[in-house]
């Protein structure tokens, strides 16, 4: 099934990358040690998940005053070490097949801003309409001027934009005015909404243990309302509640007959189980769950909700039925058993493959990389530092020199536990002759 998604991401100067490009399949999975850049490539996507959100550029980099936290480091820690500017960019791919590419290029000393943006549109990689690119920036100025495709020919127009937010995202709101650029503007619109529905999931348990009013039920990052989460998917969806009960009952140390709404006494709900301990059956309330009880519940919660029931605040002016979704997920296992892990994992392939969202999660654990099946393969990146730079690289795992050889004799989890596939990213050999010799070349 085609999907909605982001097929590329772009760095330079970004943190611990130099220059890296990044593919990303409909579910991929960022492995590697500490500090090799998973964490960082999952920063670049947020911030242009909240600029294309129409987010201003310091709040998407340091945060706001209202639930957007920034990216760790805030402006000051998203540039390389000895630069001040900084590229993110993204290839969008929609379910139709027209392809947008961004690439944005910020400043972070001594004021944050934009200092250039390239955008185009097109189909098959074939980019045919750049839309917009700027012009070299007058360092005395907020703002920024900008060349703008308008299907005529002769020179594009020159027009005025802040420097202090995407410029594709003020586009929205001037172009139109011919068929040409009306059709330009939806195919704009349906890329950033994409950008705008990446939902950076981070439960917090203890935020999970208290009474929430019911009606706040589209779920946040933090995951603080999930008892009013669930209370919606048990109203709307029984199916998708059903199978989140299937999740939970399936862990080996519970023996769980039912997911229960407690009511607060002003209406407010609290999440519950009821188990089953010996021939008594209790009641356990979210105050009382483990971490990482709530947290499985928090993930299956957003994967069954999809779009429309997570907290993406997009303001994109995309069509309102067009909820594209890409669940980011940081360090799965974190606080599960790997049997949990391995559960939530199968959850989150099954709930892409039905519903077309794109998930992005990292990992550590060897459990779950064991649950991988081979097609799954595809879409593991292989997160290391250069020998020499120092600076992240990424190489997708089925690209590994020895790929096939390494697969044969142990498995992924194990591979991984070994060093074996760290020193396959860090070996410098580019001999495919396994691969060759399965394709019967040479």
């Amino acid at each position: 099934m085609a999907i909605s998604r982001i097929t590329e991401l772009r760095l330079a100067d970004f943190k611990s990358y130099s220059d890296a490009t990044i593919p990303l399949e409909p579910f991929t999975i960022l492995i590697g040690r500490n500090g090799s850049g998973k964490s960082n490539a999952l920063d670049a996507i947020e911030i242009l998940a909240q600029l294309a959100k129409g987010e201003e550029v310091r709040d998407a980099l340091e945060g706001d005053r209202r639930e957007t936290s920034g990216v760790r480091g805030g402006a000051e820690g998203c540039a390389a070490h000895g630069s001040d500017v900084f590229l993110v960019g993204a290839t969008v791919e929609l379910d139709d097949g027209a392809q947008l590419y961004l690439d944005v290029r910020i400043r972070v000393r001594p004021d944050v801003r934009i200092v250039s943006e390239d955008v185009w549109l097109g189909r098959n990689n074939q980019w045919t309409k750049r839309i917009l690119r700027t012009d070299e920036p007058n360092p005395d100025r907020g703002d920024i001027d900008a060349r703008v495709w308008n299907g005529r020919r002769g020179p594009d127009p020159i027009q005025t934009f802040r420097s202090s937010h995407l410029l594709a995202a003020q586009l929205l709101l001037r172009f139109g005015s011919t068929k040409a650029e009306r059709q330009a503007l939806a195919e704009l619109a349906g890329g950033l909404a994409v950008l705008a529905g990446v939902f950076h999931l981070d439960p917090v348990p203890h935020l999970m243990r208290g009474y929430v009013p019911k009606q706040d039920a589209v779920l946040r990052r933090t995951g603080d309302n999930l008892s009013a989460a669930v209370a919606r998917l048990k109203q709307n969806s029984p199916a998708k509640f059903s199978e989140l009960l299937d999740v939970v009952k399936r862990l080996p140390e519970n023996d769980v007959r039912s997911i229960e709404l407690g009511k607060g006494s002003f209406g407010d709900v609290m999440l519950a189980l009821k188990e089953r301990k010996g021939r008594q059956s209790v009641t356990v309330p979210a105050r009382q769950m483990s971490d990482g009880m709530l947290r499985m519940i928090a993930v299956a919660t957003a994967a069954l909700t999809g779009g429309p029931g997570l907290d993406l605040d997009s303001r994109t002016t995309a069509e309102d039925d067009f909820h594209p979704l890409c669940l980011v997920i940081e360090e799965l296992e974190n606080g599960l058993h790997p049997s949990q892990a391995s559960m939530v994992l199968d959850l989150l392939k099954r709930s892409w493959q039905e519903s077309g969202f794109q998930v992005v999660v990292t990992t550590h654990s060897p459990a779950l990389l064991d649950a991988l099946t081979g097609d799954d393969h595809r879409g593991v990146l292989v997160c290391e530092r250069d020998r020499r730079s120092g600076a992240s690289r990424v190489i997708p795992l089925v690209q590994l020199p020895g790929y096939l050889s390494l697969m044969a004799r142990q498995s992924l989890g194990q591979a991984v536990v070994s060093g074996r596939i760290s020193e396959a990213a860090a070996s410098t050999d580019e001999n495919y002759d396994q691969i060759n010799g399965l394709l019967g070349i040479g």
